[in-house]
């Protein structure tokens, strides 16, 4: 019992702070975004301490991810996909590429550290926040606009090269069994055919549903197939995420799509909600007294840094000037892998708290300034184009 009066104490400091946060940050314009943020670092450990950082904030806050990534497959087609292509694997692919090496050079001499450190090191700075990038762009209406896919074509590609770095990261401590990359390959293969296999009987069911007009079934449905895939994909190794997307498209394609979203919509806010607010209560604070200066290098890098980057890519495979310049903005600021990179890359030893802890700071507090930046440049894409 007393355990239970813990966790209900805790959940009603969570949903208090977020309220009133949430409610300060829409009267100054703010995204609601800085607002969970804000709200996990003031009642976390590093704040008031009414919250302790704990394995099932994160779990629901993974959920919350999952739910968005299968929201924006529905989005997607395979037609829009393939259409993309030269985004996701040309910019996306040089931007991960080139970041991560100029991350990764000077760290190795600079920090002393190895080679695969060094790269994780290097990934987790290439990385930006699908979930913040995807739930700012939605609310501004922003998702087709030509910034808005660029940015999104990128963060996909992010996101299956944060499946590669944290596969390096196990081999390299040992917690891979040898055949990490044959199994997560085999495995992919398979959760594709299966789903290829699925895609008429579930787009049927949604149909189905759809004709019903009874809400609970289009959200039991929608939550089943999000969850399920991702089930499936953790069990062969793959990321649950992604396997939300490609089920997301699956059902993208048939006309019951609308339905689905609708109903999901409540669910998937509320769990990003958490998943942001759980960013806020791992942000090591006590640290900023003492390593402030690398804090600020850290976000200098983040936030101007990869935009730069963006930029250069963006001019050599020939986008517009209007549209790489907001590309750039949406982009400038750290990630969720990013910050699951470098926890784990913290916890197995592979990269020391004092090298680890100011980027950690870094990506968190870029996190709430990048989210305005988002806007400002969705807004700004909507009106130009």
């Amino acid at each position: 019992m007393h355990g239970l009066t813990g966790l209900i104490e805790s959940a009603a400091a969570l949903v208090l702070a977020a309220y009133v946060l949430l409610m300060l940050c829409a009267r100054a314009g703010m995204p609601g975004i800085v607002g969970y943020i804000l709200a996990g670092a003031l009642i976390g450990p590093a704040g008031i301490g009414l919250v302790a950082e704990s394995d099932g904030l994160a779990t629901i806050g993974e959920v919350g991810v999952i739910l968005l990534l299968f929201a924006l497959g529905l989005e997607f087609s395979f037609g829009k996909l393939a259409s993309l292509r030269r985004h996701v694997f040309g910019i996306g692919a040089a931007q991960v590429t080139l970041t991560t090496v100029a991350i990764a050079l000077p760290a190795a001499f600079l920090l002393e550290l190895a080679p695969v450190p060094a790269i994780l090191l290097g990934g987790a700075v290439a990385m930006s926040s699908t979930a913040m990038c995807l739930k700012v762009l939605a609310g501004a209406n922003a998702l087709g606009s030509p910034a808005g896919r660029m940015a999104i074509s990128i963060l996909l590609f992010q996101d299956l090269a944060a499946v590669g770095l944290l596969l390096m990261h196990d081999s390299a401590t040992g917690t891979a069994d040898g055949h990490g990359a044959a199994t997560m390959i085999g495995g992919a293969a398979a959760l594709v055919a299966v789903l290829f296999v699925a895609r008429g009987p579930l787009q049927a069911l949604a149909r189905w549903t759809a004709r019903q007009r009874d809400s609970e079934l289009a959200q039991l449905l929608a939550l089943a197939i999000a969850l399920g895939s991702s089930i499936a994909a953790t069990k062969v190794g793959l990321s649950p995420a992604l396997a939300a997307f490609a089920a997301g498209m699956i059902i993208g394609e048939g006309d019951a799509r609308h339905v689905v979203e609708r109903e999901i919509r409540p669910f998937r806010d509320l769990f990003v909600g958490i998943f942001f607010i759980g960013i806020g209560v791992q942000l090591p604070l006590g640290l900023i007294p003492e390593a402030w200066p690398a804090v600020l290098i850290w976000l200098v890098i983040l936030m101007i840094g990869k935009a730069l980057i963006v930029g250069l890519l963006g001019t050599l495979f020939g986008e517009e000037a209007a549209v790489i310049r907001r590309t750039g903005m949406i982009l400038g600021h750290g990630g969720e892998f990013g910050l699951m990179l470098i926890s784990v890359s913290m916890s197995s030893g592979l990269i020391s708290g004092m090298v680890a802890g100011p980027l950690l700071l870094a990506i968190g507090f870029s996190m709430p300034v990048g989210s305005i930046l988002v806007r400002r440049a969705a807004r700004s894409d909507a009106g130009v184009d």
